[in-house]
């Protein structure tokens, strides 16, 4: 691991604490914290700080290299078709 990519690390410790940009939930082992870049580098993003946030590594594998409204776009749909599957299985009771 870089200095520059420990640096950043640090900093956004620092600033936000250990919570994951893309959950919101407490990232309680060092050992699951990635940087996971907003605009991912593969799309002509940067690694600096401003383009960079601390999520779980799970949280940053499932985002892969989506732009955030991809994602955002994707986590919707999943979301609806979680809940139609739930309704047609009779899970899902009002």
């Amino acid at each position: 691991m870089s200095s520059r990519n420990n640096s950043i690390k640090l900093q956004l410790l620092w600033e936000n604490g250990r919570r994951c940009a893309i959950c919101g939930k407490k990232i309680r082992n060092l050992d699951e914290l990635t940087v996971d870049h907003i605009v991912p580098k593969s799309k002509g993003g940067r690694h600096t700080i401003d383009n960079c946030q601390l999520a779980h590594k799970s949280c940053n594998s499932l985002k892969n290299d989506k732009m955030p409204e991809e994602f955002e776009k994707a986590l919707r749909y999943n979301r609806k078709r979680v809940l139609i599957m739930r309704i047609r299985k009779g899970i899902l009771f009002w």
